[in-house]
């Protein structure tokens, strides 16, 4: 009775029969393989409902009309109002900068609105009537410290800073 039987494969060849130490190996094999599996399965799940980080931002119009009171040149002081893309209104300030003969101009804008600021470049030329240039949000804080942007100007008189162009959502 202390024999054990012999085990033979579906060819009819002898075969040694797995320990249980075989048969625990086996067992956390599968297990292993069968739980990457569900990991594998869940990643791919969870990869495809989060948005393409190369998905293209849709443009959305926004105008921004600013007044300025040139008295403290080149630093100078106004206020702001938006409409389409934003809808906020403030003071806001800029520095000019202008070129040796005053045909060009580089001027930065700072937008003081409520929940934060906007910083935009513009690049300026007078060589036209009303003068026309670009213009690029560079930075912001608090609420507009994502925002990008740009668009095209006019400054036609008074003194007024005329911006037309996308911000991107």
């Amino acid at each position: 009775m202390g024999e054990r039987p012999e085990v033979t494969s579906h060819d009819g060849k002898p075969k040694k029969a797995k320990t249980n130490k075989q048969k625990e190996i086996n067992n956390m094999k599968k297990r292993n393989i069968t739980f990457t599996t569900i990991l594998l399965v869940l990643g791919c799940f969870a990869m495809g409902s989060a948005p393409s980080a190369s998905a293209t931002p849709t443009p959305v119009p926004v105008t921004i009309t600013a007044t300025f009171d040139f008295a403290g040149f080149p630093n100078v002081t106004g206020t702001f109002t938006t409409s389409g893309a934003l809808t906020i209104s403030g003071p806001a300030t800029m520095h000019v900068d202008l070129n040796y003969n005053g045909t060009r101009a580089h001027c930065v804008v700072t937008l003081i609105a409520p929940l934060g600021n906007i910083i935009i470049d513009q690049e300026c030329q007078f060589a036209t009537s009303p003068p026309r240039g670009r213009w690029e949000i560079v930075s912001g804080t608090g609420a507009y410290a994502n925002l990008n942007g740009n668009g095209s100007l006019t400054m036609p008189p008074p003194l007024v800073e005329a911006m037309t162009g996308f911000i991107y959502q």
